[in-house]
């Protein structure tokens, strides 16, 4: 009697190994997907601009040819593109010619350690526009925590 108490016992641990019913508890969480987030980085000026999440995926950055950046007298630019309508353009330059950015009609965006970002933002965007608030967050310099306002 005593071996057959024993052999019980030892066979209940068994049976807690049984499989889940089927249903949610022996389905796995689905995957998470990656936060989707538009981002495009000037190593030169040393910053790094975040767009909003509804940008990733239909807007991209097209670096400007050297004649628009003597144009605008940037030393570096990126224009912002959804399809043929243009939505921003992103000019950096150092503190020396800061004023020449600023006088071919751009207004300044973000200054830091020597470095300013202008911007020209197009009056007709629709619903991939940035508003004010966007675009002033929009600016990440490197060394700078993010959301902190330089000017």
């Amino acid at each position: 009697m005593k071996t057959a108490a024993f052999l019980l016992l030892l066979a209940l641990p068994l049976a807690g190994h049984a499989e889940p019913p089927p249903g949610t508890h022996g389905q796995k969480a689905p995957a998470a997907e990656p936060m989707k987030q538009f981002q495009w980085r000037d190593e030169a000026a040393g910053y790094t601009f975040v767009g909003p999440p509804r940008w990733a995926g239909k807007v991209k950055a097209i670096p400007l040819a050297s004649a628009e950046l003597a144009k605008s007298g940037a030393t570096s630019g990126v224009k912002f593109v959804a399809g043929t309508t243009t939505l921003l353009v992103l000019l950096s330059s150092d503190d020396e010619r800061a004023k020449a950015v600023t006088d071919a009609g751009n207004r300044e965006l973000s200054r830091h350690d020597g470095h300013i970002v202008a911007d020209h933002a197009s009056k007709d965007s629709g619903a991939l526009a940035l508003t004010d608030e966007e675009l002033a967050q929009a600016v990440q310099w490197d060394g700078v925590a993010p959301g902190t306002a330089v000017r």
